[in-house]
C-alpha cells in the first residue's frame, strides 16, 4: 500500500525514514535549546571554551560571592583554559598599576602587599579568578623528572603567570604524590600531607598514607597535586603544629598557599627569614598569621631558599641566601584574556 505525500506516492519504507528524520531533528533541537538555556553560551575556540560565569571581580576583595541560583543568571562569559595547555595568555601590561602592586582585568584580580608579624616581613598576593582553570601548576620545561629544574621566576615567565609561588621542589626527594594535568605521576606515600586541587579550584589536603583508603580521587576531579605540608589552617582555625619535618619550631623563611571560603579566592604568602630585620617564623606562627587573615585552608610549601613569590615577573620577597634556587614546580594564576580582548 502507498500513501500520497505532496502530490507524490510514498512507499512505507520512505514514510518510515521521513518519520525517523523528523523525530531526530526535533529531539536535537530540543536538546540544543536546553543547553543554550542553561549555559547562556558554549562554544569551542582552539584550546579555549567560553562558558557562563560570575560577573566582574573588580573591587571584590571584601565581598563574598553569592552562590545562589539567581546569581547564575548574571554571569559573564570567560574562557576556560585547556588543562593540557602550558603557555597561558599573556597578562595585559596596562592592567598593572604604576606601583606594580595590583593587576586587574575582567578575568582576574590580584593585589600584592606586605605586613610585619612576629618580627618578620610577610609578603601576600590576594587573588580572585573567574574560572578554576586559571589556577594551575607548572613543571619546569613542562616535563616531569629529577633533572628538569629552573628558577621559579623563569617558570612563571614561561607560562605567563600573573602571580606565582614555588611548589614542593619534588625533584629533591624520591617520595610523595605528584598530580600534573590530571595525571598521577608519583604515588609514593612517606608520611606527609598532600595538597590536591580539583577542577573546581578547591583544596583537598589528605595525609598520604590515607590516600589509598580515601575516596578523594573518586569524588573529585583532581587536576593538580603536590607533597610538602603540613596543613596549617583547617576550616578557618590554625592547627597545632607538632614535630614534623621542615624545622617546625625554628624561625625560618616560609611559603604557603591558602584558599578563602568565598568562591575562587586565594592567598599566596612568603615570609622573609634569616635576616636581622626579618628573622623568619615558626610553623605555628605561620599558621596563626594566616588564620588571622581569614583564610579557610592553608598549606605549607617549600620554604628556605625555595620560598619565592612572583608577581608580574617580579620577585617580591627577599629570597634566602641572596637568590633563587632552581626548582621543579610552581603554583600560579593566569589571566583568561586573549589578544583580541585587550
Amino acid at each position: 500500500m502507498q500513501k500520497e505525500h505532496g502530490g507524490k506516492k510514498m512507499t512505507p519504507k520512505k514514510l518510515l525514514i521521513t518519520c525517523i528524520v523528523l523525530v531526530t531533528v526535533g529531539a536535537a533541537a530540543a536538546a540544543l535549546y536546553k543547553i543554550n538555556e542553561f549555559t547562556g553560551c558554549i562554544y569551542m575556540s582552539q584550546q579555549c571554551m567560553e562558558y557562563a560565569l560570575y560577573g566582574d571581580v573588580r573591587g571584590a576583595f571584601d565581598v563574598t560571592v553569592d552562590r545562589s541560583v539567581s546569581q547564575i543568571q548574571h554571569r559573564e562569559p570567560v574562557r576556560i583554559l585547556d588543562i593540557d595547555r602550558y603557555i597561558m595568555p599573556m597578562p595585559d601590561p596596562s592592567k598593572f598599576d604604576e606601583s606594580f602592586q595590583n593587576y586587574s582585568d575582567s578575568t582576574i584580580e590580584a593585589h600584592y602587599y606586605t605586613e610585619m608579624m612576629y618580627k618578620s616581613t610577610f609578603h601576600f598576593v590576594d587573588i580572585r579568578i573567574k574560572h578554576p582553570s586559571q589556577f594551575r601548576m607548572a613543571l619546569a620545561y613542562d616535563k616531569y623528572g629529577d633533572k628538569f629544574i629552573k628558577y621559579p621566576s623563569e617558570i612563571a615567565r614561561d607560562v605567563n603567570a600573573v602571580a606565582a609561588i614555588d611548589g614542593s621542589f619534588y625533584n629533591k626527594r624520591m617520595h610523595g604524590v605528584i598530580v600534573y594535568k590530571g595525571k598521577r605521576l608519583r604515588n609514593l606515600p612517606n608520611g606527609l600531607d598532600v595538597l590536591l586541587i580539583d577542577s573546581e579550584g578547591n583544596f583537598h589536603i589528605v595525609y598520604d598514607r590515607n590516600l589509598a583508603s580515601s575516596d578523594v580521587f573518586e569524588k573529585y576531579d583532581i587536576v593538580s597535586g603536590l607533597t610538602f605540608g603540613p596543613e596549617l589552617v583547617h576550616d578557618g582555625q590554625a592547627l597545632t603544629m607538632r614535630k614534623r619535618r621542615w624545622e617546625p619550631f625554628s624561625p625560618e623563611p616560609r611559603a604557603a598557599i591558602c584558599q578563602f571560603e568565598d568562591d575562587l579566592h586565594y592567598l599566596l604568602c612568603t615570609v622573609d627569614g634569616r635576616k636581622i630585620n626579618s628573622i623568619g617564623v615558626t610553623m605555628q606562627e605561620l599558621a596563626d598569621g594566616l588564620a588571622s587573615k581569614g583564610v579557610k585552608t592553608a598549606y605549607n610549601l617549600d620554604g628556605g631558599q625555595s620560598g619565592t613569590l612572583i608577581f608580574g615577573n617580579q620577585i617580591k620577597n627577599i629570597v634566602a641566601y641572596g637568590g633563587e634556587r632552581e626548582l621543579g614546580d610552581i603554583l600560579y594564576f593566569a589571566t583568561a584574556l586573549e589578544e583580541d580582548e585587550r
